[in-house]
């Protein structure tokens, strides 16, 4: 039985391969859409509305397995709606590298794209429910890591995969996306499920089991280590959700604990993500530098692994500076980032005509240079945000909300961009550009840091008594700070108070806020 360390990597692992998917979807596309032999068995998508069709249309299926794991996914558990997601995803994947027709290669893209929104929008939540806190920011960027690492691999495999003369061009790589599936699912039986779940659905034995063998290896139920989170999580628990309240009062903020608040702070964190431009860019990047920079296609499919690389190891350094720099400083440098590289992409592709040798080189300097940004910044922070930033009760819906809204817009970008860059040219990126900076107050105004806190930490900052604000004064140093403040550590002391005595009730029952879907 896997405990400590080994336990926690195999979580990480586990995640890891659920993200996967995401980022060699992303790599893939972009790489067999301008494969020979993917158009002339698909020759529809030479136009570029059908192309656009071909490449959101995953993220159209990502949508709807987000919705689905907001009503189903608090009653499957974490790890059986990561199973349902791997089921749906097999089906899809199938589906795709066999395909003979078109229809069956979009209905195997929506299929393969909903399994993955089951899977996008609960290994986020599952990480930060069940690794330690002080590590949880970093193994957190671990499993985001992969989705950059798989768009990476990718991007290099489609490239191999083109000298092929046959349907290997694009069936192999599609076939490919079955090994992060199996992968996970080979993994989840050496894992117990997340202890917040289960203490959450009065399952303490098995809660218990869970955080003793999360907690440290060879660790008893007894140990102190594992007493003081059960007595923090039943505290918070007790604390804030005191009577049952319905989806209504949730969104006319008639509840204690802020849930509508926190939730859209995570939707609102894939929002800015989506409208920061990378998915203009990513399902595009080799047919932009093809038809807007007038590169050739070995010339962008290189360049494009090179790209992926590139923004692979920028991502990596995300590992450091998540817990080092803190969640608001990244989101505010990235904004400031990839706005000034938006700009001179812009600027480049306008000047374009009047020197291509020159302006060329300087659109595809920034076109990294945005990717390094991202990669570090805005490429990790949201998905970590999301999954600590909602409170127990709406932590499924909330994670889900937040993966819809990211697919929901990921869609819109992605199904315009070929149309805009046709129809008009450079000024397409400037509305990036401007939409990076335009996000800037809103960060600062409005998202409190959330290093080194613990889960439970932000129910009380969150809470209807806590002195916050929702809009953050510049006066108010502990949203943004980055050290854990003290009134946090205070109200631990207060939630293992309030555990110890649910704990050591007798018949225990809990009364809980929980939120239901009635209306």
């Amino acid at each position: 039985m896997l405990t400590g360390y080994p336990l926690e990597i195999a979580l990480t692992a586990a995640n890891s391969a659920a993200q996967a998917w995401y980022g060699y979807d992303q790599g893939v596309i972009s790489g067999i859409l301008i494969s020979p032999d993917f158009i002339k068995t698909f020759p529809q998508t030479k136009d570029s509305n059908i192309q656009g069709i071909t490449a959101s249309c995953f993220s159209l299926g990502n949508l709807l397995g987000c919705l689905l794991t907001a009503l189903f996914g608090e009653y499957l558990g974490r790890k059986n709606t990561l199973r349902v997601g791997a089921g749906l995803s097999t089906i899809g994947a199938i589906l795709q590298f066999s395909a003979t027709t078109f229809p069956q290669l979009i209905v195997g893209r929506v299929i393969n794209g909903t399994g993955n929104g089951f899977t996008s929008s609960t290994c986020g939540v599952y990480q930060a429910e069940s690794c330690a806190g002080e590590r949880r920011g970093k193994l957190s960027v671990i499993v985001v890591l992969h989705n950059v690492v798989f768009y990476c691999f990718a991007s290099w495999l489609t490239l191999a995969c083109s000298y092929a003369g046959n349907g290997a061009q694009w069936r192999l790589p599609l076939a490919l996306q079955l090994v992060p599936c199996l992968v996970m699912v080979s993994l989840l039986p050496f894992i117990p499920e997340s202890p917040r779940w289960l203490l959450n659905h009065d399952r303490i034995e098995d809660a218990q089991e869970a955080l003793r063998r999360f907690s440290g290896k060879d660790l008893s139920a007894d140990d102190p280590i594992v007493q003081d989170q059960l007595k923090s999580i039943l505290g918070a628990i007790e604390i804030e959700r005191r009577s049952r309240i319905s989806f209504k009062e949730v969104i006319r903020c008639r509840d204690r604990s802020g849930h509508l608040k926190r939730l859209l702070l995570g939707c609102g964190g894939q929002f800015m993500q989506q409208w920061g431009g990378i998915n203009a860019l990513n399902y595009y990047f080799p047919i932009i530098l093809e038809k807007s920079l007038g590169l050739s296609n070995l010339l962008a499919r290189v360049l494009t692994g090179a790209n992926a690389t590139s923004y692979m190891i920028s991502s990596g350094i995300a590992f450091w500076l998540i817990e080092r720099s803190g969640r608001r400083s990244l989101m505010m440098w990235g904004l400031g980032l990839q706005g000034f590289a938006y700009v001179m992409v812009a600027l480049s592709v306008g000047l374009l005509a009047t020197n291509p040798t020159k302006w060329g080189p300087v659109a595809i300097t920034f076109l990294f240079f945005y990717y390094a940004a991202f990669g570090c910044t805005w490429g990790m922070v949201p998905w970590v945000y999301q999954a600590e930033v909602n409170s127990l009760a709406m932590r499924t819906r909330g994670a889900a909300a937040a993966t819809a809204t990211n697919w929901l817009f990921g869609f819109v970008c992605t199904q315009f961009t070929p149309t805009g860059i046709k129809n008009i040219g450079y000024r397409f990126y400037i509305i990036f550009a401007a939409f990076n900076l335009m996000f800037l107050p809103v960060v600062y105004f409005l998202y409190p840091e959330t290093m080194q806190r613990t889960l439970e930490d932000l129910d009380a900052y969150f809470d209807i008594d806590s002195p916050h604000k929702t809009i953050i004064p510049i006066s108010d140093k502990i949203a943004k700070q980055r050290s854990r403040p003290s009134e946090l550590v205070e109200a631990e002391r207060e939630r293992i108070a309030v555990g110890k005595g649910t704990v050591e009730a007798k018949g225990y029952t809990t009364h809980v806020e929980s939120v239901s879907l009635d209306m």
